[in-house]
């Protein structure tokens, strides 16, 4: 039989027995994933450092004086490439490739049908049509995708009569235009030039002026503003006297003279217009003034109205009280010679003695 002294024997773990008689010290019998770590046993209760990161690590540096120069570097390259594209911005180099490719973009378009080859209008009364076509500012044939219709709505907003359009473009090859127009109101007069002007005071036409002479005529700066006012005032309280005022006359921008169709002028205060007007509607009725020689009739003081007479009557009335001077002169000296008559002072004195 053989001897088994000697020999090396595996365990059932898979690891080498130790033969009889050896010095050496036994193998552990932990498996070697399970061994530990030495390492972590040193550091084990303690909380590990976490490093530095790259912006404290910069920082650091910046304050130690040794940094790299990439970042600097880097940025220096991307600020050169900023200002690059500023300048072409600025300069109008992008913008004006831009609109030469649309411009390329836009003929082959209409070569393809997308071309303007007719223009409608609405709303149109009195604006002159070939005014409102030359505002668009365009040709049979331009390119539609070119054509800018907010500037073209600028344009048409500013021809007479026009108070806001609308600039539609109808694909593939037409234009509307559909216009709201003012509504004369009352003919203006400021220096020596005559306007049409709307109920907001905005000038309309300065042509063809006297075709309106039917409107309220306003005289003076600031009139076209204020006179819807005083127009509407007297059409609800006052329509008889309305319809017998030629003009009205606005004073330092401040109140109004009315002058009536027989030249007499009416002269309003600033404020108590509702009742000036009152009182000279009744003055009228009582003493039929408005029918009378006079010039103006002052309102502007609220305990009193002032009449000024035209000057022939003022001539009139002189000469008549002066008539009355003298008669009163003449029975006065009549008087007083019938109370010096000596007849009648010595009966006097007669009857006086006895």
């Amino acid at each position: 039989m053989r001897s088994m002294s000697g020999k090396r024997t595996a365990s059932r773990t898979g690891t080498r027995a130790v033969p009889a008689g050896s010095k050496k010290r036994p193998a552990s019998k932990i498996t070697p994933g399970r061994r530990r770590n030495p390492t972590a046993e040193r550091s084990f209760g303690r909380r590990a450092v976490r490093p530095a990161s790259a912006l404290m690590q910069w920082l650091e540096d910046m304050r130690e004086g040794s940094f790299a120069m990439r970042p600097f570097s880097i940025a220096t390259v991307a600020l050169i490439v900023a200002v690059g594209f500023y300048g072409l911005f600025v300069g109008g180099h992008v913008a004006a490739a831009g609109k030469g490719v649309a411009f390329q973009a836009n003929k082959l378009l209409a070569l393809a049908g997308f071309s303007i080859e007719d223009v409608t209008v609405t709303g149109r009364t009195h604006a002159d049509p070939q005014q409102l076509l030359s505002a668009l500012g365009i040709r049979r044939g331009d390119p539609i995708f070119g054509f800018d219709t907010e500037d073209a709505r600028q344009r048409v907003e500013r021809v007479d009569w026009v108070k806001s359009a609308t600039v539609t473009r109808l694909l593939p090859d037409a234009i509307r235009i559909d216009v709201v127009e003012r509504k004369p109101f009352a003919i203006w007069q400021r220096g020596g030039e005559l306007s049409v002007v709307d109920a907001d005071g905005q000038p309309i036409t300065d042509e063809n002026v006297q075709s309106y002479a039917n409107l309220p005529f306003i005289v003076g700066f600031g009139g076209a503003r204020e006179a819807h006012d005083i127009l509407a005032l007297m059409a609800d309280a006052q329509p008889q006297l309305l319809s017998r005022v030629r003009a009205f006359v606005r004073v330092g921008d401040r109140r109004w003279n009315l002058r009536l169709e027989n030249g007499v002028d009416v002269k309003l205060p600033e404020v108590g217009v509702e009742k000036a007007l009152s009182d000279i509607v009744a003055l009228d009725q009582t003493y039929k003034i408005f029918s009378r020689d006079i010039e103006s009739v002052d309102l502007r003081l609220p305990d009193r109205v002032t009449v000024t007479l035209t000057s022939e009557a003022a001539a009139e009335r002189s000469d008549a009280l002066a008539a009355q001077v003298s008669a009163k002169s003449g029975d006065r000296l009549k008087t007083l010679n019938g109370t010096i008559n000596p007849a009648k002072t010595g009966s006097a004195h007669a009857g006086g003695n006895t």
